[in-house]
């Protein structure tokens, strides 16, 4: 087996091509394991159900009444973890964090609003908002070279 690492600026966004004559199971695991360390599942809860989520499905993480909260497509999620073991597990090149009580991936943004005074209005997939505290608007500026 060859692996081959190939640092260019050409390419914008990092792909991982696994290329074979036949499929094996060492190519089917090669394939599970970057995939799940890539989209990690984070264990969230819904009433008195459990549900697996997607880190790739994840638009927002938030702190409200002292819970943490998981906003995706199809719904509002309470999680049990705190917000910076959240900011642990989760890919740093998706997610941000962009004040104390919130991470934004980032891949979800749909535009910015820097017309605000001393913050940034981010609006989100599903009409949803969230604000850039002051605090962390160079740390933003910088992360998404605006």
């Amino acid at each position: 087996m060859k692996i081959k690492l190939i640092i260019d600026p050409k390419y914008k966004d990092t792909q991982i091509h696994i290329c074979s004559k036949h499929h094996t199971p060492e190519i089917t695991k090669l394939y599970q394991l970057i995939e799940a360390t890539i989209n990690a599942n984070i264990t969230a809860y819904m009433d008195d159900k459990v549900c697996i989520l997607c880190s790739a499905d994840i638009i927002h993480i938030y702190t409200q009444d002292l819970k943490v909260y998981v906003a995706t497509i199809d719904g509002v999620y309470r999680l049990h973890q705190r917000l910076y073991e959240m900011e642990e597990v989760l890919d740093k090149n998706y997610f941000i964090r962009i004040s104390n009580s919130e991470i934004v991936n980032v891949r979800k943004i749909k535009r910015m609003d820097t017309s605000l005074t001393g913050t940034i209005r981010m609006y989100l997939d599903c009409d949803r908002e969230a604000y850039v505290s002051r605090r962390y608007i160079s740390k933003i500026k910088k992360a998404l070279e605006i």
